[in-house]
């Protein structure tokens, strides 16, 4: 799977985003296996759950929902809430910090424009765990300066349209999806 996303890339991908069309893709797994494939000795990998009103990476990791991303934002990046490393993974995860909430009241262009580099800068690479995108625009948002675009896609639930639309979404903002990850429940 990297060696697939690096030669689409012509280049290392270093902030990668994995959205889905909706909510009939569970997501965590796929970011999880996804980093571990991605994991290596020379640089850390963080993974970063921005979807506040299903949050789950924290669950995979072991660790507590907060403090995590909402927090981070709240306190525009204040260096005394870091990543909490994922227990004997190797991995660094920022959890969403909150549930049941409308992501695009904290994640919209602004913080983007000042998150994203911020957090890029805590690891030498970055994995995005989006909304769904018929539920949020933050994948879109988030994949416009990604090396790596993926769309997940759980075959016999998500439907053909969904992901059509989705491509089209993607299209309008000038993105085009780096490679599909198919999703088993």
């Amino acid at each position: 799977m990297r060696a697939s996303i690096e030669l689409a890339c012509h280049k290392p991908a270093r902030s990668v985003v994995l959205l889905s069309p909706d909510d009939s893709v569970p997501t965590v797994g796929a970011v999880w296996n996804l980093a571990l494939a991605f994991r290596d000795n020379t640089s850390s990998t963080l993974l970063v759950d921005t979807d506040m009103a299903d949050p789950g990476l924290h669950l995979k990791a072991d660790l507590d929902l907060a403090p995590g991303l909402r927090q981070w934002l709240e306190q525009k990046g204040q260096p005394d809430l870091t990543p909490a490393a994922a227990h004997d993974h190797g991995l660094l995860v920022l959890a969403a910090g909150c549930s049941n909430e409308d992501p695009l009241q904290w994640l919209n262009t602004e913080s983007i424009g000042w998150f994203a580099p911020a957090l890029m800068a805590c690891a030498g690479r970055v994995i995005w765990r989006t909304p769904p995108l018929d539920q949020s625009p933050v994948g879109v948002l988030l994949a416009g300066s990604a090396d790596a675009v993926l769309m997940a896609v759980r075959p016999g639930r998500t439907r053909r349209s969904r992901v059509h639309r989705a491509r089209r979404t993607l299209a309008q903002a000038g993105i085009t999806a780096t490679g599909t990850v198919l999703v088993e429940s």
